[in-house]
């Protein structure tokens, strides 16, 4: 058996250097860490006596190419251009375990297919997009992503370099299904007062700063995604962002959860409640999408995104088509970053921040001194679409039941939602058509009503709002309304949330343990879903 790197875990006939020695002083110089963690032994010899080391090739000063770009979006030596500039720029979008690092592909991949059509739509991508990065545990999955392939021209070298949670502390083939493993694996990396973003991972801290929001893809079923994901928001929180200000950078979660009625286990059902829980202790909002749902839309909500077959596994290649339109349309909502002098696109109306969606919410959370933590804000997405060129109160009702029933992106009820934000929007000859609908608060009606949100259903004190921007965004056939419901009851959860209430209870197992090792960030999360917990 040929002698393998566990550093890398690359075989010794891939290595440059006859040695083990001579290939880790090498190829693994910068990391000092890992090499005293892996090869206690060869740390010393290395880094303190300088054994190894043969004389270094001087590398070309200049870029193959000005400005290095290669017309997908990276650069000639393999870094991402994501523009001059991240200042104001919508989302630092981090994608987490195989499902997150195939949602950042899709995201990729749409704004390439916009550019290569020439679509001036893919503005808003490029001002939108302050940076991406993939995170797992699992090399081989990095390996088949386009993230590794074409974006960066990584090899696996690279990838565990830049890309691998735990490095040198497991064998790089996943956490599986144990989201204690995903949590450990991160874990190891900060130990030690080590800080991943600043030494190794392929994320720009100051990108991450520059950015309005940062957003996190990634499932709950599986081990890295539901065990890493929160341990990384917080250290983010931690280590890399600006911790002295009045009111922090939003961090977003975007979520693949389990559908109600799909075949679950229940180690998934109780890693989607354990995921949710610690993920909605460490992020300011969770936008959860289910596969079903995502299924269903796929029929009338369908963008382009040319090479996704390639790149996303072929029962998921479909359903991250209306997820990245739901994301597409989220990033218009602030829109100075998409407007450019130089072109005709104007995406102009009403504008709301990242934060805007969620931060109406807070302050609606009943006062209880005693609650461990405040948890995110779950934003339940919706996005419709009608085509008409005359619009009135019926064709506003039609718009409304095809967005939060046709195409709701997760299984919940509309009128047990605490309120929710909204933004329709369409091109120039529609929308002059639709605005004074909106503007006589027929819109905001039509959501009101009964068989919508069912605004005036309510025990409380506190009141469920409806907040309703427009859009003018040319290039565009239709007129779409695209909204998030705020903490809505959802059936898929309360399923996850009784069969995890049952392990707590009666459990005997591991499983059981861990349950109650982290019940106390549970139940926060699900008592503050459905009306029935407004205050």
């Amino acid at each position: 058996m040929s002698e393998t790197c566990k550093i890398c875990v690359s075989p010794r006939g891939e290595w440059d250097h006859d040695t083990l020695e001579s290939h880790i002083a090498h190829e693994h110089r910068d990391e000092p860490k890992s090499v005293e963690q892996v090869y206690p032994d060869l740390y010393e010899p290395i880094f303190v006596e300088e054994r190894y080391w043969e004389d270094e090739v001087e590398e070309p000063d200049d870029e193959p190419f000005p400005g290095g770009g290669n017309g997908n979006g990276a650069t000639a030596n393999g870094e991402t251009d994501f523009g001059l500039s991240s200042v104001g720029k919508k989302w630092y979008v981090i994608g987490v375990g195989g499902a997150g690092n195939h949602i950042v592909d899709a995201i990729l991949l749409r704004r390439n297919t916009l550019a290569d059509e020439n679509e001036d739509r893919v503005r808003i991508w490029q001002g939108g997009l302050a940076g991406a990065g993939v995170l797992n545990t699992n090399v081989a999955e990095i390996e088949e992503t386009y993230y590794a392939q074409e974006e960066k021209g990584y090899n696996r070298h690279d990838i565990v370099a830049n890309c691998i949670i735990g490095q040198g502390v497991h064998n790089y083939a996943g956490a599986g299904y144990r989201w204690d493993h995903g949590r450990d694996f991160v874990l190891a990396d900060f130990e030690d007062g080590g800080n991943p973003f600043q030494e190794r991972w392929d994320m720009n801290p100051v990108e991450l700063r520059d950015s309005q929001a940062v957003m996190f893809v990634h499932s709950v079923t599986k081990g890295t995604g539901c065990g890493s994901t929160p341990v990384i928001a917080e250290k983010l929180r931690e280590a890399v962002l600006d911790d002295d200000k009045v009111v922090g950078k939003p961090i977003f979660s975007s979520v693949v959860i389990p559908s109600e009625y799909a075949d679950r286990s229940g180690r998934a059902m109780v890693n989607g409640v354990i995921g949710m829980a610690r993920t909605a202790a460490n992020v300011d909002a969770i936008i959860p999408f289910d596969n079903r749902k995502l299924r269903e839309a796929t029929q009338d909500i369908e963008p382009r995104i040319h090479g996704v077959e390639r790149y996303n596994p072929p029962e998921f290649a479909d359903l991250n088509k209306p997820l990245v339109a739901f994301l597409e349309a989220f990033t218009m909502s602030s829109i100075p970053q998409v407007v450019d002098q130089d072109t005709d696109l104007s995406v102009r109306g009403e504008v709301f921040d990242p934060a805007d969606s969620f931060r109406p919410v807070q302050d609606k959370y009943p006062f209880d001194p005693d609650r461990a933590y405040n948890p995110a804000v779950v934003l339940a997405p919706v996005l419709g679409k009608i085509h008409a060129n005359s619009f009135d109160r019926s064709k506003l009702q039609m718009l409304a039941r095809k967005a939060l029933f046709q195409n709701k992106l997760a299984d919940f009820d509309p009128t047990t939602a605490w309120g929710g934000t909204f933004l329709i929007y369409g091109p120039e000859e529609k929308m002059s058509k639709v605005a004074p609908l909106i503007n006589d608060g027929v819109l905001t009606e039509v959501l009101a009503s009964p068989d919508f949100l069912d605004r005036d259903t309510v025990a409380g004190v506190e009141t469920v709002d409806i907040h309703t921007h427009q859009l003018v965004t040319p290039y565009l056939d239709d007129i779409y309304l695209w909204g998030t419901l705020w903490n809505p009851e959802m059936p898929s959860l309360e399923e996850m949330y009784e069969h995890a209430l049952t392990m707590k209870q009666d459990g005997n197992s591991q499983l059981s343990a861990g349950v109650r090792e982290v019940w106390d960030q549970v139940e926060p999360l699900f008592d503050c879903l459905g009306r029935k917990n407004m205050p």
